[in-house]
């Protein structure tokens, strides 16, 4: 019965559906389709004769991002369909029950303030990320 809202500093669904996990779990699913078409003395022994099997690099990316954004407008259209608010912007809180949203004078009231700051991966020094 609270009224709710959540300060979304970048996407919703963060890393894991939008760079991470989603992504990551379908490109793993193409790679095994791709091993398993590629297997020629399996798919002969089931009688199944695949000649040529390939793929189209910007076609699997796309699908890749493609299931993020559904995913990640599922999420956000179930979390507005049950009455939640999301606000864009890094939250700051400005001392009990006060949150600054982005770099407005946006100031929401809360009664109870939930820090999810999420993560950001460590990098070692003299690596560079591609």
């Amino acid at each position: 019965g609270l009224k709710t809202a959540i300060v979304e500093g970048d996407v919703v669904g963060g890393t894991c559906v939008n760079r991470g996990c989603v992504p990551s779990k379908a490109l793993l699913a193409v790679s095994g389709r791709m091993r398993e078409l590629r297997n020629d003395h399996h798919l002969k022994s089931l009688g199944i004769q695949v000649s040529n099997a390939g793929y189209d690099r910007q076609a699997v990316a796309d699908h890749a991002n493609n299931l993020a954004s559904k995913i990640r407008g599922n999420l956000t259209n179930s979390m507005k369909a049950i009455g939640v608010d999301i606000l864009t912007g890094f939250g700051t809180i400005l001392g009990p029950q006060k949150v600054k949203v982005g770099s407005s004078h946006n100031v929401v009231t809360a009664k109870d303030i939930i820090i999810a700051t999420g993560s950001v991966p460590f990098v070692p020094k003299g690596i560079e990320v591609d």
